[in-house]
């Protein structure tokens, strides 16, 4: 399986999975459509010994909508989008990441099975947006 830095949704993988075994990363295949499922960036990475890393960050809910075809894409929206993408890419250049960044291992991946992995992900994206909940309204 050749695991690539692509988008699934707003599941990015980084390329640290090169450091998780084969069979560990296939575990990951139910993970991907979290970012479709929560308003959050989520990105799958690794630590050299192999664990599962998770960072959350909070996204646009223009982003979540858009990209999970929860408003039609029409020209219109689509500018709308861009735009919005810009504003927000001028204001991380500003001030810094608008929401915080979490980030959390998950080790023994070995032990758990492929089901029960995006539990264990779906909590900690459950966790963060409890948490965080007061920013996404701003």
């Amino acid at each position: 399986m050749n695991i690539n830095p692509i988008s699934f949704g707003q599941t990015y993988l980084t390329p640290s999975l090169k450091y998780m075994s084969p069979d560990n990363r296939r575990k990951l295949k139910y993970s991907y459509a979290l970012g479709q499922l929560y308003p959050n960036d989520i990105y799958l990475g690794a630590t050299k010994h192999g664990d599962l890393t998770v960072q959350i960050t909070g996204t646009s809910i223009y982003k979540h909508l858009l990209i999970n075809n929860l408003i039609p894409a029409t020209k219109n929206n689509v500018s709308l989008y861009l735009l919005n993408e810009k504003l927000e890419q001028r204001h991380r250049e500003i001030y810094g990441p608008k929401y915080p960044i979490t980030k959390s291992v998950i080790k023994y991946l070995d032990y758990i099975p492929e089901d029960t992995l995006a539990h264990y992900i779906a909590s900690e994206i459950e966790e963060y947006n409890h948490k965080y909940a007061h920013l996404f309204s701003s």
